[in-house]
């Protein structure tokens, strides 16, 4: 996975009742647009260091996300 800042990262929830997380890339800390990120979440505000895992995908910051 590769993203840069102002990219969204969409965390789709694991079971039937799990909302979607979304949150806006601040920073890359890894190389060559690898993870780890800083990422602020919409839903609290809250920003936090994230390794993403297999239920997150990446949507480039000109576009709308769709969940």
């Amino acid at each position: 996975m590769k993203a840069k800042v102002g990219d969204r990262l969409v965390v789709q929830g694991a079971h039937v009742s799990d909302h979607v997380r979304e949150g806006v890339v601040l920073e890359v800390h890894g190389a060559d647009g690898a993870a780890p990120y800083l990422v602020r979440w919409g839903d609290t505000g809250h920003e936090s260091v994230v390794f993403p895992g297999p239920d997150t995908h990446v949507v480039p910051g000109d576009t709308e996300a769709t969940g």
